[in-house]
């Protein structure tokens, strides 16, 4: 059972007032109600419009979990940052702990922290866990140790929210506000368990944690939230994280992690990896994926889920480099092209005695393969699906952003560059709020 702890407020939580509809200064303006909507986003649709009309709740929450594409915060800071341009800004509500490895990133957001910690990360296998959604766990002992993070850019805080880990001879841990020391935290307990503390501040921008010396301390995310009205916009990515990766994570911690955020929408960015997996069994992929799934809708029984089906990718064997026709042409430029049926079939051994036909940029064997499943998934779960690589162009749609101006991909045609994420990104804001816009619409023309 997770233990929650609050501190008193330094002032009362304001309340924002009510959002009035864009729409509702134009009211002549035609609109088309016309545009259909997955029925698996209804909810969220609803959700989305009585935040906007201010006729339900002044919060609505984001849980977007992934891999690398969410790691760096550009993809889903892009999407963050389209939701609250016209919903409102609530904040980023949890982060990982600490910077949790070398090109961390959260727009609007500047983390550091002393050399001291040590960072457990859920990628290593269950023997090194407990974890939480962040798929991460700092940890330090020593009073000189401290991580930091600032808002720089965005709403600033009216609630920070910890979640530690409450352990046998665990220490205790200040919590600084604006350099002012808000709180001190004892993490010492009969057994392990998730412990969620939070303080109400003023405004706050710089937040600091400290333990206190007299014993180790474990933190398994932080963050906070505005007052709102708005969006929460809290993204979970792990580089080189594939679905298993949340195996790894403890029920015990991840259940009332969720039942705290009760997120609105929980969007799935896995996949990637799977598909450069050559040994993937496309069967034990689907079992394993509907599991997850349907662990996530029994503990959050009224959120919408929306499955993104992976990016397109591609790889070029090291060997194609060795060719003599080909020393004089770069990595990056040499062409790209799908797998015919009969390539698909004997990559293996093609590979293997690298046969000149696959010297050539192309999507892994497996990468269609987790497509489709996810596809199937989505459709037999009752989840919203959105097909990344259809949006970004279709096969070999990675090589031509890889030579756009400015690149939209890195040469390695697997990573988005800043510029791609945000294209991809726009993309699946258009899909999302058109049929919205189409439900506003109809209630417009309704009164």
């Amino acid at each position: 059972m997770a233990q929650t702890l609050k501190t008193g407020a330094l002032s009362p939580r304001w309340l924002a007032g009510l959002l009035v509809l864009a729409v509702s200064g134009c009211v002549s303006e035609p609109c088309d109600p016309s545009v259909p909507a997955d029925p698996a986003l209804s909810a969220f649709y609803d959700r989305l419009y009585a935040l906007e009309s201010g006729a339900g709740a002044d919060m609505l929450r984001v849980l977007h979990l992934g891999d690398s594409h969410i790691a760096g915060d550009r993809f889903s800071g892009s999407l963050q940052a389209r939701f609250v341009a016209r919903f409102g800004d609530a904040g980023r509500g949890q982060l990982p702990p600490g910077s949790p490895f070398p090109y961390y990133h959260r727009q609007g957001i500047s983390v550091e922290m002393s050399e001291g910690w040590t960072i457990f990360s859920s990628l290593s296998g269950p023997g090194v866990g407990p974890f939480g959604l962040s798929g991460f766990r700092a940890e330090a002992a020593s009073e000189e140790e401290w991580m930091s993070f600032s808002v720089d850019e965005g709403v600033p805080l009216d609630d920070i929210r910890l979640n530690l880990l409450q352990q046998p001879g665990g220490g205790s841990i200040s919590l600084l506000v604006d350099g002012a020391e808000r709180a001190s935290f004892q993490t010492n307990g009969a057994f392990s368990r998730l412990m969620q503390v939070s303080a109400d501040v003023n405004l706050a921008r710089r937040v600091v944690l400290r333990p206190r010396g007299d014993g180790p301390v474990a933190v398994l995310g932080w963050g906070g939230e505005g007052s709102g009205p708005g969006v929460v916009y809290e993204a979970h990515g792990i580089p080189g994280a594939t679905l298993r990766v949340m195996d790894v994570w403890d029920a015990g911690i991840v259940g009332p992690e969720l039942d705290a955020m009760q997120p609105d929408l929980i969007i799935l960015g896995y996949g990637t990896n799977e598909g450069f997996d050559d040994a993937l069994n496309a069967d034990l992929y689907r079992d394993h994926l509907e599991k997850q799934v349907q662990w996530l809708k029994t503990r959050v029984p009224g959120t919408t889920i929306l499955m993104l089906g992976a990016f397109d990718g591609a790889r070029l064997p090291v060997w194609a480099e060795l060719r003599p026709s080909q020393q004089v042409a770069t990595r990056a430029a040499l062409p790209c092209e799908a797998l015919a049926l009969n390539e698909r079939a004997t990559y293996a051994s093609l590979n293997e005695d690298r046969d000149p036909v696959l010297g050539r940029w192309h999507a892994p064997p497996n990468l269609r393969a987790v497509r489709s499943v996810q596809r199937e998934v989505a459709r037999s779960e009752g989840l919203a699906y959105w097909d990344g690589a259809a949006a970004m162009g279709g096969a070999c749609a990675i090589h031509d952003f890889v030579f756009r101006e400015p690149p939209l991909a890195y040469g390695g045609h697997v990573h988005l560059t800043p510029a791609g994420a945000d294209h991809l990104a726009a993309k699946l804001w258009h899909s999302l709020i058109k049929p919205y816009e189409a439900l506003v619409c109809r209630h417009r023309l309704a009164v």
